[in-house]
């Protein structure tokens, strides 16, 4: 038997990893809790420079880049599943799901996912 297997995956749907990050803030005071690592229409990952409480709902907000209109914001609820080291010691990956109905968010996601796949030049 060998013990040096990887985990198996078990989400059900894909995430895409992001080329550049997002920033999410504390949608109650405004405060940025930390970048998009990857996202799906089900969920995130954030990396933060704290640890993240597992098994809370956090009232969240994206600021969409580009504009400094307080509507070019997308509100939504997660609820933290793990948290763990970074590859980087000095942050923090936390996986969260999303509650509730999130059109924002999963509008995001797939605006993300088209915008940060890499195309081949016969598409």
């Amino acid at each position: 038997m060998n013990d040096e297997l990887p985990m198996q995956e078990r989400r059900n749907i894909g995430r895409y990893q992001l080329a550049s990050y997002l920033t999410v803030y504390n949608r109650n005071t405004g405060r940025a809790i930390g970048s998009i690592g990857n996202i799906s229409a089900r969920g995130l990952m954030l990396i933060t420079q704290l640890p993240v409480m597992v098994g809370e709902t956090f009232h969240m907000q994206i600021k969409l880049p580009g504009s400094n209109d307080d509507s070019a914001t997308i509100d939504f609820d997660a609820r933290s599943h793990w948290s763990r080291e970074d590859v980087d010691p000095t942050y923090f990956d936390t996986g969260f799901s999303l509650e509730g109905a999130q059109p924002g968010i999963v509008d995001i996601a797939a605006t993300l996912k088209e915008f940060f796949s890499f195309k081949s030049s016969k598409d």
